[in-house]
């Protein structure tokens, strides 16, 4: 016993050096980690954004040009259906033609074109859209946006590179429809407690209407062409009011996904609506 406390006195000095030593190794470890992990996680915020911008870029580069070529196809073929234009019976006559004979001429009523949805809410009392093109892109208030499966809104304000999108899912929303095959028109308004769901009012209680059927916009309006789908009939109830029905649409647009969309012009607003200015209600 005696014999080992006099080797602790004497290797005192060597046992706390290697103690010492031992703590040092372990901290500087500890040290190095750590730096080493703000060192990474530095690097990560900095080389993050760049992986992020550089997939961005990727996929622009990559896919972008062939989305963008599909939606300028999409709006050819939109540009031909006969609802975006009106016919004109020519029936001037002259010397050479025949009292019967008529000429039918197409007026182009409607134009397409697109954006990209750069901001949306659903889940508000009021809901709206932002989409990255505005005056200097020939977007103006009043037009028509549609989402590749039906209806989506109406534009609502305009700035220079930028455009606000009133949705159907907010309450100032008023879309004059049709449901087939009954043939009935009434006004399609959403009531707040679903993004999926709006309702078709002012449809008479007499009418028949059967889940599945379809509804389109009807054209009385001076912002969407006739025959553009809405939704289908999800639910019919005979409402508070005997002489209506309650009717339930399940819209055609699904707002949470929505990334392009088409924007529709009434070339003849102007027009139309210095008319419609005249009207009186009586």
């Amino acid at each position: 016993m005696n014999n080992l406390i006099e080797f602790f006195k004497k290797a005192f000095h060597i046992i706390v050096l290697a103690v010492l030593l031992i703590l040092s190794i372990v901290m500087l470890g500890t040290s190095l980690s750590f730096n080493e992990h703000s060192l990474a996680r530095g690097v990560q915020s900095i080389v993050g954004p760049i992986q992020k911008s550089g997939a961005g870029m990727i996929h622009r580069f990559r896919l972008g040009p062939e989305n963008e070529e599909l939606v300028k196809q999409n709006i050819e073929l939109m540009r031909e259906r006969e609802n975006m234009y009106i016919e004109k019976d020519d029936t001037t006559l002259t010397e050479m033609s025949q009292p019967d004979s008529l000429h039918r001429e197409r007026i182009r009523m409607y134009d397409y074109t697109y954006a990209h949805v750069i901001f949306r809410t659903v889940d508000r009392a009021f809901n709206y859209m932002i989409v990255d093109k505005g005056a200097k892109d020939g977007i103006c208030r009043d037009m028509a946006v549609l989402s590749p499966s039906g209806v989506a809104g109406v534009v609502t304000d305009v700035s220079s590179n930028f455009a606000t999108v009133r949705p159907i899912l907010h309450p100032e929303s008023r879309i004059s429809a049709v449901v087939t095959p009954a043939n009935q028109n009434g006004t399609v308004i959403w009531e707040g407690d679903d993004p999926r769901v709006a309702y078709l009012e002012a449809i008479p209680q007499h009418s028949e209407i059967n889940i599945g059927d379809s509804v389109f916009t009807n054209g009385y309006s001076n912002i969407f062409p006739k025959g553009l789908l809405i939704g289908t009939v999800k639910e019919v109830q005979v409402g508070n009011n005997a002489s209506f029905l309650t009717i339930k649409v399940k819209l055609a647009t699904k707002y949470t996904d929505i990334y392009t969309v088409y924007l529709v012009e009434n070339l003849f607003k102007s027009e139309l609506d210095t008319l419609k200015a005249n009207f009186k209600d009586e």
